[in-house]
């Protein structure tokens, strides 16, 4: 890691490949799309629902401890629930809370220094929906307000522009480690979460 300048590039090279395997995941993939169909859509939305609904209350404790480690910087993570259930109901999703989780969606997390690789992916990912809130635009007619509003997070958060500086601050230390654990299991537990929620759905 030493050849590395700073812990996101080092986070950025070792997740090249699990980035790579996400998106290739059939689920993301129809997301840009121009014939993504309202009913994939939606199988989406309960995907990243169900992830949320998860990992979060992992997550705070995790969160909390991250601001005592690491008290000077200048970000906060911000729940991606209350977006995602309001998209889902304004498409009169259904609630699932009755579909078996996926044991294998994620690892546990052990430390605040995980959950910073795990943050970086998160916060990387609401970057991504600047395109897809495009393609979702163009393909659905879907805006901000009328069920795109999760992807539509770079408009009103600022998570990324904030965790980054930062990430270029933390000396390479056992943190580093720990985040790069934390962000591949991340990417890798993704990609199983929707693969375990199409095959849920298929059954059905």
């Amino acid at each position: 890691m030493s050849h590395h300048q700073s812990l996101r590039e080092a986070l950025r090279v070792a997740t090249r490949a699990e980035h790579k395997a996400l998106e290739a995941q059939p689920l993301m993939q129809r997301l840009l799309s121009p014939e993504l169909t309202l009913i994939e859509y939606g199988q989406i939305l309960r995907a990243q629902r169900a992830y949320y609904r998860d990992l979060e209350p992992a997550l705070w404790p995790l969160e909390c401890q991250r601001r005592v480690r690491f008290p000077d910087a200048d970000y906060r993570y911000h729940s991606r629930i209350p977006s995602l259930e309001q998209d889902c109901q304004v498409l009169q999703l259904p609630d699932d809370h009755d579909i078996e989780a996926s044991l294998s969606q994620r690892q546990p997390l052990h430390s605040p220094e995980e959950a910073l690789g795990v943050l970086y992916v998160l916060e990387g990912a609401s970057q991504g929906g600047r395109v897809i809130a495009r393609a979702l635009n163009r393909s659905l007619g879907l805006t901000q307000g009328s069920g795109a509003d999760f992807f539509h997070r770079h408009v009103t958060q600022d998570g990324w522009a904030r965790l980054c500086p930062w990430l270029e601050t933390i000396p390479m230390d056992g943190t580093w480690h720990c985040a790069l654990t934390g962000a591949k299991a991340t990417f890798t537990g993704l990609k199983a979460h929707f693969d375990h929620w199409q095959r849920q759905l298929s059954d059905r």
